[in-house]
This record gives C-alpha cells, sequence and structure tokens, in this order.
C-alpha cells in the first residue's frame, strides 16, 4: 500500500462553548480494502483518507468536513494536536497514519450525510466513549488536553484494549 493511502485525517469541531461535536458513522472504517463492520453506528469525528488531488493532509480535512458534515473550513481554524501511527498487533505493520485537528471556527450548520448521521455537540466530560471506537478515548482526551503529541497504537481488536505508546517525534 503506497503512504498516501495510508494517511488520513480526524477534525474534532469544538463550538464556542467547549463542546465536541460527533456524528455516528453510516458507512464503516476501511482497512486495507476491508471493512471494519463494527466500526458502523459509532461516534466519530470527521475525517478520511487522503485521496489523489488532495495537496496535503490538511486539504484532506478541509475536503473532508465538507464531504461528511457539510460545512466549509479554512487552513487558518485548524490546530494540529497529534499524529497517531496505527499498527497491527498480528503483523506489526503500519496500516494507518492518522492527523488529529481540533477546529474552532467553521462556516455552515454540521448536518447529517451520507456518511454521517446527525451530528451532536458534547461536552468534554459526556463525550460518549463507550460507543466509539477502542482507542478513541486516550486520543480525543490527549487532544483536548491542550498539547501537541505524537503516538504509536497498537491495535489489536474491539474487544482488546489497543496499546497507546507516545512518542517524542514523528515517526515518518
Amino acid at each position: 500500500m503506497e503512504q498516501r493511502e495510508r494517511r488520513a485525517t480526524v477534525a474534532l469541531l469544538m463550538d464556542k462553548e467547549g463542546r465536541i461535536c460527533l456524528a455516528r458513522k453510516k458507512k464503516a472504517i476501511h482497512r486495507d480494502g476491508e471493512e471494519i463492520s463494527y466500526s458502523l453506528g459509532m461516534w466519530n469525528g470527521y475525517g478520511g483518507k487522503m485521496q489523489e488531488g488532495d495537496r496535503d493532509i490538511l486539504s484532506t480535512a478541509i475536503r473532508e468536513l465538507k464531504e461528511e458534515a457539510g460545512i466549509k473550513a479554512e487552513e487558518k481554524n485548524f490546530e494540529f494536536v497529534s499524529r497517531i501511527y496505527f499498527f497491527d498487533s498480528q503483523s506489526e505493520e503500519l496500516f494507518m497514519d492518522v492527523c488529529f485537528f481540533l477546529v474552532k471556527g467553521w462556516k455552515g450548520k454540521p448536518k447529517e450525510t451520507k456518511e454521517m448521521g446527525p451530528p451532536s455537540f458534547f461536552k468534554e466530560t459526556e463525550i460518549p466513549y463507550h460507543e466509539m471506537m477502542p482507542a478513541d478515548k486516550v486520543i480525543f482526551q490527549k487532544a483536548l488536553e491542550d498539547k501537541k503529541y505524537f503516538a504509536k497504537i497498537i491495535f489489536s481488536g474491539k474487544n482488546n484494549p489497543p496499546e497507546f505508546i507516545e512518542l517524542e517525534d514523528e515517526l515518518v
């Protein structure tokens, strides 16, 4: 798999009250062409994989917000919070390289789309981690600490907690 196909982004929308906008996934996350079926219906931020024509990972995030939430955000509204490298515990191979951004300004109102359900805003203490992907609790909590970080996550399936290893710097 080419590096571009491994790159992805997640944008966490934060409103003026400090609430995070999440929506339930209507389409499953794909990994190496295979569907991660249990991702359907999970709460998530907005994002997706880098595509041909995306200038960089930030342009991917802007495109994904338009496609998945129906809103327009500008580069100046994005704050980089983390870069997470996801590894498979079986093969020990990198399968996803995801940049997380906090977005505090946008035009339009987030809406339901073909990929994401109706949006809901959650106070930080009310984020439904029990209805999210296994690694999201650690990733989102650290992202909301207002500290930039890099991490490696060794993923071993839905029912097993992922191993989280904070890194000094980027792997690439």
